[in-house]
């Protein structure tokens, strides 16, 4: 079967494509690697407590992945400045606590 087409079936046609939403192009996700830390109970317990805490300010399910995601990508934003002040002595107090899984330079 062959089909053929007016003009006013093309006019049609223009009409419509043209009164279509286009869809937006949305960015690719970023890929997500699993890995996996070590946590102290008193560590584990303050996480779940900040997810939770976000769970109810936002109204969705906040994983933990999702909290530290968001303190890292937080935490490289800020000025280097800001990390030797705010960021490194947290970590340095956490090295100091014995666990180490790497050396001193």
């Amino acid at each position: 079967m062959t089909w053929i087409y007016s003009t006013f079936d093309k006019d049609v046609y223009e009409l419509l494509s043209h009164l279509m939403p286009r869809l937006k192009k949305l960015p690719p996700k970023e890929v997500m690697l699993a890995r996996s830390h070590t946590l102290t109970p008193t560590t584990e317990k303050g996480l779940k407590q900040l997810s939770q805490d976000a769970s109810d300010f936002i109204g969705w399910t906040v994983s933990n992945s999702a909290v530290v995601r968001a303190l890292v990508r937080y935490a490289a934003e800020q000025s280097e400045l800001w990390q030797r002040e705010h960021l490194f002595p947290f970590i340095e107090r956490e090295m100091q606590t014995g666990t180490v899984w790497g050396k001193q330079k």
